[in-house]
């Protein structure tokens, strides 16, 4: 079950006017135990119920709240929605986020020639270029396009722009055939059934949806993303079954 209980903005919750002498972890911890003190009779809230509601692991929630890693800006989306956060208190915990990220890359990696690289999803810290060995070069020439730069689906809100940003993944993906997208999928996707997808008016099939972002490269976390916006717009679908979903009610 989604949690959705409101509460004030992020400085009445950490009780101070600057809230940047905090990590990202802190702060959501603050937050949880702000919840739990003020949810009387109501179960506490605990890793696993954050990591049900934002469609996360819970290894990779923990890993956020102790502070051992720091989130992608589509992770943290995830977690906050599933906390109740409104805009404004999401929007000053992304910029923690991105303040952290910068602090470790300077302390931790002054050692050795590093670079963080910002995109849609976040800051990531890489290694700066060099040159590849045989056996990168091979595994790299499997996917066509690049790791970085993908469409982020996170703050879709319709079925219509749900399919704009289907149309930029498939011309981020180097815009594949109808034909070559059908024979990626293992013809899950059919040619008319890609078109009707990129110009339907309706939520796609959720199959074919997932079929379809595999068969343009996308992945990982990155699927999980666009997983989540999809069970999102399907929970505002069925109104009585939203409250049960994750974040579907968050504002």
């Amino acid at each position: 079950m989604a949690i959705i209980r409101r509460f004030p903005v992020l400085e009445d919750v950490l009780e101070t006017a600057d809230i940047s002498k905090h990590t990202v972890g802190e702060a959501l911890r603050a937050w949880i135990e702000y919840m739990n003190t003020r949810g009387g009779d109501e179960k506490r809230i605990g890793v696993r119920d954050i990591a049900d509601a934002a469609g996360l692991p819970s290894s990779r929630v923990s890993d956020v709240l102790t502070g051992r890693r720091v989130p992608r800006r589509d992770e943290l989306d995830m977690i906050c929605l599933a906390l109740g956060m409104g805009k404004d208190s999401r929007v000053k915990l992304q910029g923690l986020r991105l303040h952290e990220a910068s602090q470790r890359s300077r302390s931790s990696l002054s050692e050795e020639a590093y670079t963080v690289v910002r995109t849609r999803n976040g800051d990531t810290v890489v290694p700066s270029p060099r040159l590849l060995t045989a056996s990168e070069v091979r595994q790299r020439s499997v996917q066509p396009v690049p790791a970085f730069g993908q469409p982020d689906p996170i703050r879709v809100s319709s079925v219509q722009e749900l399919v704009l940003a289907l149309k930029a993944v498939h011309v981020w993906a180097g815009a594949p055939s109808l034909r070559e997208l059908e024979r990626r999928s293992r013809t899950v996707l059919r040619r008319s059934t890609i078109s009707d997808m990129l110009r339907g008016e309706s939520l796609p099939d959720y199959e074919r949806y997932v079929a379809f972002l595999r068969a343009c490269g996308v992945d990982g976390p990155s699927l999980d993303t666009w997983v989540f916006v999809w069970r999102r717009l399907s929970a505002l679908e069925n109104p009585e079954v939203a409250p049960w979903l994750p974040g579907a009610t968050a504002s």
